[in-house]
């Protein structure tokens, strides 16, 4: 009898040692406490702009109202032109941590960063060098060299000078131009130029095709009702091959020069589309994505690995705008995305030059763009 009561005693206290940790959680699931959803802001989520405009919303009708601070920020007026009334303090720290406004255009003075939010109604300049946490410009912004955004960008048309670090998210209502080697997180515009020295009329997208067929020859299986292809092995595609549907790879995926496909592309593995490519749809992979020069894809680009853009392709389309996503992102000179590109980690601008600056980018990329 000892012996029973003893091997209770000890499943009783095993029981409870396993029990007690989760007990929180049960009570919680028996009698929940929090009945509310966590609030996720989806306006700000889908809307790339959305804090720069309710920033200068909160700014201006504050300065409309006469106040003088904005939270606990302090709110100063900034000039037209001429001297900035700086403190002492802010001139000897090189730093100012006021929201600034400005009723018409205005340049930021050199060798201060901004640690608050500054907002322009016309143009906005910023100075080589320096740091900025929020601009806003109802005008055009530009970002002088090496300049740093520290968590958004915004303006009716941005030009991004040579060696800026964009941290934060850099929007335009038109159009976003990058004239040299930046880096970036997120880009959202009509158009994100990645403006080469000479932009050659090469560019333009692929010519209309030769020859388009019903499917694809084995290995894939090619579902006509659907218009749907799927191949469960690594998959070379012919140059100039062109077809109506969507393909789809449990394997690698390579197309030819100058292939044609009025449907998306989606693999298990990698994507190359060599040179002068046209895909109608959208190109979607668990591995990485690279797109030749010149190539065009009408729809969104999205990579769970790295995607690189070769020169002077063309993402999306006026009217219609796509999104490239992927952890690391590098873009050659001359391409143009119309709508957002995305990078969880960091994306390039202008490669291949300035990739080798970055390993951990490089790494993530296909070999024979890394070399």
């Amino acid at each position: 009898m000892a012996t029973l009561t003893s091997i209770a005693t000890r499943g009783a206290l095993t029981a409870l040692v396993v029990v007690l940790p989760m007990l929180p959680a049960i009570i919680e699931w028996a009698r929940p406490s929090d009945v509310v959803p966590l609030h996720i802001d989806t306006q700000d989520a889908l809307d790339p702009p959305f804090l720069a405009r309710s920033f200068v919303a909160r700014l201006f009708a504050a300065v409309d109202n006469g106040e003088t601070q904005l939270g606990h920020t302090l709110i100063a007026k900034a000039p037209g032109r001429g001297l900035w009334p700086l403190m002492p303090e802010e001139e000897r720290a090189g730093l100012s941590r006021r929201a600034w406004h400005a009723v018409a255009h205005a340049a930021l003075p050199p060798g201060v960063s901004f640690l608050a939010e500054v907002a322009a109604q016309g143009d906005l300049r910023t100075s080589m060098q320096c740091s900025y946490r929020g601009l806003w410009a109802g005008g055009s912004l530009h970002l002088a060299p090496r300049a740093s955004v520290l968590r958004w960008a915004h303006g009716a048309e941005v030009e991004v000078a040579p060696g800026c670090r964009l941290d934060g998210r850099v929007s335009a209502d038109e159009r976003i131009t990058l004239r040299g080697e930046s880096s970036f997180t997120l880009l959202h515009a009509r158009a994100v130029h990645f403006a080469a020295a000479e932009e050659a009329a090469a560019s333009a997208p692929p010519a209309g095709p030769v020859l388009f067929t019903a499917g694809l020859p084995p290995p894939v299986a090619w579902d006509a009702a659907a218009a749907r292809g799927t191949c469960d092995e690594p998959l070379d595609i012919a140059p100039d091959s062109a077809w109506y549907g969507d393909l789809v790879c449990r394997g690698d995926l390579v197309l030819g020069t100058g292939c044609q496909v009025h449907g998306s592309l989606k693999a298990r593995g990698d994507i190359g589309l060599d040179d002068r490519c046209l895909i109608t749809g959208s190109v979607v992979a668990e591995g990485r994505i690279e797109l030749g020069a010149r190539c065009s894809v009408r729809g969104s680009v999205v990579s769970e690995t790295a995607i690189v853009l070769g020169a002077g392709c063309r993402i999306g389309a006026p009217g219609a705008p796509a999104t490239v996503a992927a952890p690391s992102i590098v873009v050659a000179p001359g391409v143009i995305v119309h709508g957002t590109l995305w990078a969880g980690k960091r994306g390039l601008a202008q490669a291949p030059t300035v990739m080798a600056l970055v390993p951990e980018v490089v790494e993530a990329l296909p070999q024979r763009v890394a070399a």
